[in-house]
């Protein structure tokens, strides 16, 4: 690639990310989409009862996760740990919005901000899910991470917004630059009045990643249609299409 070519390249990336902190709706990088509490099976009468209740082990272990997670996202985006021993493992990762800076602490906000709810709404949970503007923590106690999952987590839709032909043509052509461009895990793309981006967690493989996408701009077209702007969030990957006028 060509100097010029670089320099472009960098100047989209960092123009995408402006819109989307100005367009996004909601803004706020905490603002809740979605939470989910793994319960476990409990028998009667079983020590299994206990195993997950506040200040057991499992517990402890949850809680040094969370940790280590909120510590991680000082550096990174994205991280994943495992912490416990047999009968007593927690996975889990967190993965911030790729356009939100670690030197800021903007991703360890976020984190800390999920780690406190998942906490507060999780206890005696074997795992939970959390999902804010800027960020997605989950943990469980079986292995999740580097496994494909396309469950629909939460869709936003704005009002519906008249498009002529030429518009939605350009929208059409944004929206498969970033879900077919090159393997890379964020992506994103600006034209005259509207922008798109896409991201997977940093888990997923290269193919992965592109089917979840597929599906989420299946889900988006689906779920939203055409209105000004829409965003649908699987387990794995997001999808987000703005539209606005200039």
């Amino acid at each position: 690639m060509s100097p010029i070519n670089t320099i472009i390249a960098i100047s989209v990336v960092i123009a995408a990310a402006s819109l989307i902190r100005n367009f996004s709706s909601p803004s706020d990088n905490t603002f809740l989409y979605y939470h989910h509490c793994t319960q476990p099976n409990y028998f009667r009468g079983s020590s299994f009862c206990s195993k997950y209740l506040p200040g057991s082990s499992y517990d402890s272990n949850v809680n040094s996760l969370l940790t280590s997670l909120v510590n991680s996202a000082n550096i990174f985006t994205y991280d994943h740990f495992t912490v416990g021993t047999y009968g007593k493992t927690v996975h889990g990762m967190h993965h911030c919005r790729s356009d939100l800076s670690t030197r800021s602490d903007d991703c360890a906000r976020c984190v800390a901000q999920a780690a406190r709810i998942l906490q507060s709404l999780c206890g005696g949970a074997s795992g939970g899910a959390l999902l804010l503007e800027g960020c997605f923590v989950e943990y469980k106690n079986t292995k999740f991470l580097g496994v494909a999952n396309k469950t629909l987590l939460a869709r936003i839709c704005g009002t519906p917004w008249g498009y002529s032909p030429d518009e939605l043509t350009k929208t059409s052509k944004m929206v498969s630059f970033v879900v077919d461009a090159d393997s890379v895990p964020y992506r994103a793309s600006i034209g005259e009045g509207a922008q798109a981006v896409a991201q997977c967690t940093g888990d997923l493989s290269a193919s992965d990643c592109n089917d979840c996408l597929k599906e989420a701009n299946k889900q988006l077209k689906s779920l939203c249609g055409i209105t000004a702007w829409g965003e649908v969030h699987l387990a794995k990957c997001y999808r987000i299409r703005k539209r606005y006028r200039v």
